[in-house]
């Protein structure tokens, strides 16, 4: 019981040790894979949020090459985009555009895109997609400059490889509790500012591209603080809020456990597989010897032999009689009891169906002589499947000798113990 406890635990700490490689190479492979992945997402969000930009500065030409018309003070509804004028003047007429803009960028935010907007600087009149109550208190022309000012949006006419336009900090919108980012795009006509471009984006946008990249990509990238490894970028044309980015710790070992335990059962199954093919390949199933066609070429490159051929007596007999199982029965009884009288070094061969061949290392003819009989003696020591069992031996003990002629000797002496009455040894 005690041996069993001791081989239980040996196997346990094996499986363990097993276990905890592959969990390191596995945690350390895939915490690899997802900071690499950390930058290819972060190039997504450029990616997204500079199309939404190219998408938002085309409207500028669509604005200042479309007309205007006379309208009263009111609300007004345009191809589904609201224009709301406060005094009668002359507006120009956005939804065709805002409605091109809007099918861009929802494909482009996958549809979160919360309210696109255009503000004349005059607050005369405005266009909404779609018309909320909260603007409607919200955006005055003092309001508009003051947007423009503080983001930094003034004269951006005059940039041509940096931002004209502007992405602002996380907020959240009043009468709505909506938490957004917002696009801005003034549009300058001959250096005076005509109007204000206003892309609301909600900031559930950036989590929903991550989940995405996340599921197709197989990773578990985060955006809190509390991880191993973290980084914080900023947005294209943004000046606060970074993107944080990072792997958490304990995710990390979470997605990792249950593929390093499949990994060590599969190395296991594998290894056990290979071992078992090799097995096969080297050792007879029957009898658990070696096969004589695996270690015959290691005899023929040895010149010193203790050689001992070992063949049941009447084992013809025994298949005829009680047939092939119960002989089968036999054969594995007798190399169970040559196996428990011979050393852990000593090498088996199962030379033929019932004839075997002994090979001992260190030993002289005298000794090889008190082992064959030892061999000999406890196979007829007692039957075998209610058979008296017995067996002839030859043997020979030799040095600088090819196998071949060690092998004949040896045959031959087998041939005189079965002649001269079985049940004994000869040695050579």
């Amino acid at each position: 019981m005690i041996i069993n406890i001791k081989a239980f635990f040996k196997k346990t700490l094996r499986h363990f040790k097993l276990f905890s490689l592959f969990f390191i190479i596995c945690s350390s492979l895939y915490f690899i894979y997802n900071i690499y992945n950390i930058n290819k997402l972060h190039g997504q969000y450029l990616t997204t949020l500079n199309n939404i930009y190219s998408a938002a500065r085309r409207f500028g030409s669509f604005y200042n090459n479309t007309g205007t018309e006379d309208l009263k003070e009111g609300q007004y509804l345009f191809n589904g985009v609201s224009v709301v004028v406060n005094s009668s003047t002359q507006a120009k007429i956005l939804s065709t555009g805002i409605n091109k803009l809007r099918l861009q960028i929802d494909k482009l935010a996958e549809n979160h895109i919360w309210t696109v907007a255009v503000f004349e600087t005059s607050a005369k009149y405005s266009h909404f997609d779609p018309l909320r109550s909260v603007y409607l208190k919200l955006y005055d022309h003092v309001v508009l400059n003051s947007i423009v000012k503080n983001e930094g949006l003034t004269d951006t006419y005059q940039s041509f490889y940096g931002c004209n336009i502007k992405l602002t900090d996380i907020y959240t919108e009043q009468g709505t509790d909506e938490i957004l980012r917002t696009v801005y795009f003034p549009i300058y006509n001959n250096k005076k500012l005509d109007a204000l471009l206003a892309i609301d984006i909600n900031n559930s946008m950036f989590k929903n591209i991550l989940d995405n990249y996340n599921r197709n990509k197989m990773t578990i990238i985060n955006m809190n603080n509390n991880n191993l490894y973290q980084t914080h970028d900023l947005l294209p044309c943004s000046e606060v809020d970074p993107i944080h980015l990072g792997v958490n710790f304990y995710t990390l070992l979470k997605f990792t456990f249950l593929p390093s335990i499949l990994l060590m059962f599969l190395y296991h199954s594998l290894t056990k597989l290979i071992a078992n093919k090799n097995f096969i390949l080297r050792y007879d199933q029957m009898t658990h010897f070696y096969r004589r066609d695996f270690y015959e070429t290691k005899l023929l490159n040895q010149s010193d032999f203790n050689l001992l051929i070992i063949d049941i007596d009447h084992f013809k007999k025994v298949n005829d009689n009680y047939g092939h199982e119960v002989g089968d029965e036999v054969i594995r009884a007798v190399t169970k009891r040559i196996n428990n009288c011979i050393r852990n070094n000593d090498i088996a061969i199962r030379w033929g169906g019932e004839e075997f061949m002994l090979s001992f290392p260190k030993m002289n003819s005298e000794q090889l002589t008190r082992k064959a009989q030892q061999i000999c003696d406890s196979i007829a020591l007692y039957p075998i499947s209610d058979i008296d069992i017995s067996v002839s031996i030859g043997g020979i003990s030799a040095k600088n000798i090819h196998f071949n002629d060690a092998y004949k000797a040896a045959d031959q002496a087998l041939y005189h113990s079965k002649n001269n009455g079985r049940n004994q040894v000869t040695i050579v």
